[in-house]
């Protein structure tokens, strides 16, 4: 007698690689949102990891009632930067695939099976989606950096995917078994985009899949002041990010795409924040390996 066919659900069933969902905070309730959006996916991680960086004990109380209500959901407090944190929850995780949310962020339902689909499918080693406001724009402020999101990666990242943001991917685990995982010098920030040229140095895909969107809640920068600030430290973890990858960056033939970046007023700005990033990155990092 002929076994019995699985049918066509069960058999993309049995092909899926588990998920584990990484959500790194400290003293971020925006994250009760990012979780229910979690429980609320099409589908379902295999597991949801909270990785705190030692919050207060009102946030803990909240985050180990989801974990006490769902098996799923398992809290660690591991103190440290975010390079830290996450380089602290990489021994933890035992899935095929880790996938990075932000605690600001709000995933759809169909989140989760969309920016998985291309790593299961073989197509590539990691992915990433780009972002939507989470609420509408209450001041010019905050409607200039929602558009400079929505221009960023369609127009920066769709082109280097080496600019990819950490918050809203996926990685094939064995990206981190052999690149390691965040440099925790780069505590400026950075430490992403130290990752992605890594990756793409030691012969890993990646790309943007635009189906693969979250809700970003970017409300905080509501000033102009905010928004140079958050400018000022990325161009210094760029910055501490190329005098380290110098050498991967010239291997794999990244060239700097000045003319796609200038073409939103927000990157004008870089005019006068690099040359400072600059030389302040270029004083850490003389510092850093003096140590």
């Amino acid at each position: 007698m002929a076994p019995e066919r699985k049918n066509k659900k069960g058999d993309e069933k049995d092909k899926r690689m588990k998920t584990s969902v990484v959500i790194t905070l400290l003293n971020d309730f925006r994250v009760k949102r990012t979780i229910e959006s979690l429980l609320k996916q099409e589908r379902i991680p295999d597991e949801i990891i909270i990785a705190d960086g030692g919050s207060h004990d009102e946030l803990m109380t909240m985050l180990l009632e989801y974990e006490r209500k769902y098996n799923i959901v398992k809290v660690h407090v591991l103190p440290g930067s975010v390079a830290e944190t996450r380089n602290k929850v990489l021994p933890l995780l035992n899935r095929e695939i880790i996938v990075f949310l932000d605690a600001d962020e709000i995933a759809p339902p169909h989140w989760l099976a969309n920016i998985v689909a291309p790593i299961e499918r073989g197509e590539v080693d990691f992915v990433g989606g780009p972002t939507k406001p989470f609420a509408e724009a209450k001041n010019r402020c905050e409607k200039f950096i929602n558009e400079y999101s929505k221009w960023f990666y369609e127009n920066v990242v769709s082109n280097d995917i080496s600019m990819l943001p950490m918050g809203n991917t996926a990685w094939h685990r064995k990206i981190f078994d052999k690149i390691g995982g965040f440099d925790e010098r780069l505590k400026w920030g950075g430490e992403d985009y130290d990752v992605n040229l890594r990756a793409l140095a030691s012969g890993f895909r990646g790309k943007l899949v635009k189906d693969a969107w979250v809700w970003h809640d970017q409300s905080h920068l509501n000033s102009l002041k905010k928004i140079f600030k958050k400018k000022y430290k990325y161009a210094i973890g760029a910055t501490l990010s190329y005098f380290k990858s110098k050498e991967v960056d010239r291997k794999i033939g990244r060239a700097a795409k000045t003319s796609i970046r200038y073409l939103h007023p927000i990157e004008a700005v870089n005019l006068f924040i690099k040359p400072l990033a600059f030389v302040k990155g270029y004083m850490i990092w003389r510092k850093i390996n003096q140590t």
